[in-house]
């Protein structure tokens, strides 16, 4: 049992260590104005990723070849909407519609689940607000208890290490 408690604390206070690393990043990354920055992120997938039009603003796929045109990169460079050799396009419809193309432009398949929309929404951060605030709460909640389970292991290593040089010094 000893052993197991050991492998416990060990494994949970090396991940601990990274987990505090990964929620205080994307804290800063959403929360811009931690950093100084202005506004905040919409996420790679957010509101930024649509169609719309509006007055100056081209579309994704004009803006990405604008951008390449540019000389900033290669379009096979480009790999953000592609997904294990495939390009997947979330189309804006009640019905959460996904479209599979394969590279030579043949669509694959299309699909259309509201339950699977709203996974995919709340994975790529796409649902506004409510997942500023759920991303929010849950980094610093991530951030609360590893640092706190940080402290609590410092502390029973600390009288691990007291309870050993007693024994040795006995």
């Amino acid at each position: 049992m000893k052993k197991t408690r050991n492998l416990h604390l060990w494994i949970g206070l090396i991940c601990s260590v990274f987990l505090l690393l990964e929620a205080t990043t994307g804290l800063l990354l959403t929360e811009r104005w931690l950093m100084g920055m202005k506004g905040h992120s919409h996420g790679a997938h957010g509101e930024g990723d649509h169609a719309h039009h509006h007055h100056g603003t081209l579309s994704m796929i004009d803006a990405v070849k604008k951008a390449n045109k540019s000389g900033a990169f290669s379009m096979d460079e480009v790999g953000v909407v592609m997904n294990h050799g495939m390009y997947m396009v979330r189309l804006n419809d009640d019905k959460g519609t996904l479209v599979t193309i394969a590279p030579d432009g043949t669509v694959v398949s299309k699909e259309a689940n509201a339950f699977s929309s709203f996974v995919r929404s709340v994975h790529v951060g796409s649902l506004g607000i409510w997942n500023r605030i759920m991303i929010d709460a849950v980094a610093i909640s991530i951030i609360i208890l590893t640092g706190t389970g940080i402290y609590l292991s410092a502390k029973i290593l600390r009288a691990q290490a007291k309870a050993k040089q007693r024994r040795l010094t006995a």
